[in-house]
């Protein structure tokens, strides 16, 4: 008997929901992820891959200091990420040949190269949509402030796809565009089940899918308690302050409040990281500048889910299409670069103080274990529990595999 019959038999017995909540790799798992996405490209050598002994041309202007792992550097710029490193995992030898903002993005988001026929969906796609039902409203899949284009949902249908709260959490008078409805509203939707009911015939996929999106629109505007999920200045100010009064901080602060409220994957997009000029200035100047941002936000992250006993059932991960050239070009700044780049996971699923890969000392390429955009991605599905033997299905009926064959786990990172 193998394991999807074993569980398929116990089926009826009272304890299987536990058992089933409490096994990282079985299908049912709850966990959520927080992907922190720095779109633009991420300097592996500037954040998590530090290089303090290059020559100038390579190591640039910014600081690299040893963290609490013993050889690995990171910004002088990140000290609370630097001190938290023992309890992360840290992937520093992520390779690949897309090497444009778009083919890149949707490799890492997607675990698969551009194909001109199919889009693949990306992770808050594939896990967490259970069937729906009047007290499972909650969207699986949340993107602030909106969904890059390959973080939706592909070949699947568009309920699938994200919702996207728009806007800065940051700001001080942010909310969730019509989130809160107009008075008729209520009567009207009212009127159109009266209105629906009148064909008794059966609906067809379009139809479910509308009732779907209607159903969601109704549960989360008309129950404050709902709503209130999305109202980041509910919480005490020292929370807020802790994860800093900025687009980054008050979004992963947000996005914690989703997962505990159920819902499963948090897409968090922040802009503005493709530096092809002057890159230390624009990494440590501003308001905030972006490395502190990076650093306040995504410590004080790990500290809440931590205090609130939620690193077991979250997964979160900070990551970028690419990291960027090793030596300094003429405008101070540096250009796409494939070849290496990092990854900083942490929580659920994941082992602590571990450091897998290794790059040259100018940080050019990997000298020690490489790894794929698509060995990340069928890696983190599998420390979110994701069944990863099901198989997705196209508009026509098409079975498609969730990674490829040739795809491998990065086992030195999985708890």
């Amino acid at each position: 008997m193998n394991r999807r019959a074993f569980l398929t038999s116990m089926g009826a017995l009272p304890f299987l929901p536990r058992l089933i909540s409490g096994n990282p790799f079985l299908a049912d798992s709850k966990r959520s992820l927080i992907l922190v996405w720095m779109d633009g490209g991420m300097s592996h050598i500037d954040t998590f891959d530090g290089k303090p002994e290059a020559p100038p041309d390579i190591r640039g202007d910014l600081v690299a200091t040893e963290s609490s792992l013993e050889g690995v550097f990171v910004s002088e710029h990140l000290p609370r990420l630097s001190a938290l490193m023992n309890r992360c995992a840290l992937i520093r030898s992520i390779t690949s040949p897309e090497g444009n903002h778009d083919r890149g993005s949707c490799y890492m988001l997607t675990g698969r190269r551009p194909n001109p026929v199919l889009t693949y969906p990306t992770f808050g796609s594939i896990f967490g949509h259970e069937p729906v039902h009047d007290s499972n409203l909650v969207p699986a899949y949340v993107a602030i402030p909106d969904a890059h284009e390959y973080a939706r949902q592909g070949f699947l249908p568009i309920t699938r796809g994200p919702f996207e709260v728009g806007g800065s959490p940051g700001d001080r008078d942010f909310s969730v565009k019509d989130l809160v409805p107009p008075s008729p509203l209520e009567q009207a939707m009212r009127l159109l089940q009266k209105v629906d009911q009148l064909d008794g015939g059966p609906k067809s996929e379009s139809e479910l899918g509308r009732d779907r999106f209607l159903d969601q629109a109704r549960f989360l505007s008309f129950n404050p308690r709902v709503r209130s999920m999305f109202d980041t200045s509910q919480e005490d100010e020292p929370t807020r302050t802790r994860y800093g009064h900025h687009f980054l901080g008050q979004s992963c602060l947000l996005a914690r409040r989703l997962v505990e409220n159920g819902v499963r994957t948090v897409f968090v997009r922040f802009t503005g990281w493709d530096h092809h000029q002057g890159i230390a200035s624009a990494l440590t100047f501003g308001y905030p500048p972006k490395l502190t941002a990076l650093d306040q936000a995504v410590s004080a992250l790990h500290e809440d889910l931590d205090r609130r006993d939620m690193l077991g059932n979250t997964t979160v991960m900070v990551a970028s299409e690419f990291g960027r050239t090793p030596r300094i070009n003429p405008a101070a700044g540096r250009d796409h670069w494939s070849r290496a780049s990092s990854a900083l996971l942490f929580g659920a699923g994941l082992k602590q103080g571990v450091v897998v890969g290794k790059t040259d000392p100018r940080g050019e390429a990997p000298v020690e274990r490489p790894i794929s955009p698509a060995d990340l991605f069928y890696t983190l599905l599998s420390a979110l529990g994701a069944d990863l033997d099901q198989k997705l299905h196209t508009a026509t009926g098409r079975p498609i595999r969730i990674v490829e064959e040739q795809t491998s786990l990065i086992h030195e990172a999985l708890a």
